[in-house]
């Protein structure tokens, strides 16, 4: 696969039939043992055990890795979103994308992001320039997805969910702004790419962002491509709440960006221009989720 000019230091390349993996060093020989050559049987073997299952683009397992005081990694098969999925939802063709997602994660880190560590990124091909991709990335404890602690509020009383959200959408507009700050660009900053840690009443929650598929990264973000990320956000906040009525109020969206354009002054002065093209895209985007909430398509 004519990857040696592009393998990182601290990395390295294992061959075997159709697989290509690219390992972390200190983890290599425990993700050898763990099966990390034969990612599908891994995956499939782990979901039939009943390990540890997180939900997304798909379904992920959390294994124990061996000998790491208690650490465990999650695996996860890279599908295709949008249009394309319906076409082929797991295949990719050319290049090395889980590579790339391993390579930008370093980098990622070492700008100051809080996000879960890609320790291997397996290539398999399956015919021509086609291959399947899987991520081995180490396991954030203790962590609740955002859609996740927003769906157990809908029971809950109108004072109840303002209680359980104080300092959320604040601690979002730091980390989002720490981010932006680090010249990253998210091109799926979505609810459930955000995890929180340590959720109490009144306190701000640890915010980490994961799934830095594709992500764009830059010495600096130009204001409008801040902005961009941040309707992103709100838009899959829209989505959400056509499906399944999300409990999250314009006031919690409005705490958000407030916090954000705070921070990022830069930003604010091309927001109006950003909510009038919000504003026409999020309507046609709800008539496209409005049919699918309608028909399952």
């Amino acid at each position: 696969m004519a990857l040696s000019t592009s393998i990182p230091a601290h990395c390295s390349l294992v061959e075997q039939d159709r697989i290509a993996a690219l390992l972390k060093n200190e983890y290599r020989s425990v993700l050898l043992r763990l099966g990390v050559l034969n990612p599908g049987e891994l995956l499939a073997r782990s979901m039939a055990s009943g390990h540890n299952r997180f939900t997304g683009r798909g379904t992920l397992a959390s294994l124990p890795l061996e000998a790491s005081d208690g650490a465990r990694v999650v695996v996860k098969q890279c599908l295709r979103g949008g249009l394309i999925r319906y076409l082929s939802s797991d295949l990719f063709c050319g290049g090395h994308r889980p590579f790339d997602e391993m390579r930008a994660n370093r980098t990622i880190i070492e700008r100051g992001v809080k996000t879960a560590e890609v320790i291997a990124a397996i290539k398999e091909h399956v015919f021509g320039p086609f291959y399947r991709a899987y991520l081995f990335s180490l396991e954030l404890s203790g962590c609740i997805d955002l859609m996740s602690y927003l769906n157990q509020l809908q029971d809950k009383s109108r004072a109840q969910r303002f209680r359980a959200k104080a300092g959320i959408f604040e601690a979002l507009a730091h980390a989002f702004s720490a981010m932006h700050r680090s010249g990253i660009y998210h091109r799926d900053l979505h609810l459930k790419n955000v995890l929180l840690r340590d959720v109490t009443p009144h306190r701000a929650p640890e915010v980490f962002i994961i799934d830095f598929d594709r992500a764009l990264v830059k010495p600096a973000l130009h204001p409008w491509e801040k902005l961009n990320n941040l309707m992103r956000f709100n838009r899959s906040i829209e989505k959400f709440r056509a499906y399944s009525g999300l409990a999250v109020t314009r006031g919690d969206q409005m705490r958000l960006c407030r916090a954000y354009l705070a921070e990022n002054g830069d930003a604010a002065r091309l927001l109006p221009r950003a909510l009038r093209q919000y504003r026409v895209m999020t309507k046609l985007r709800m008539m496209k989720w409005g049919f699918r909430a309608r028909t399952g398509y």
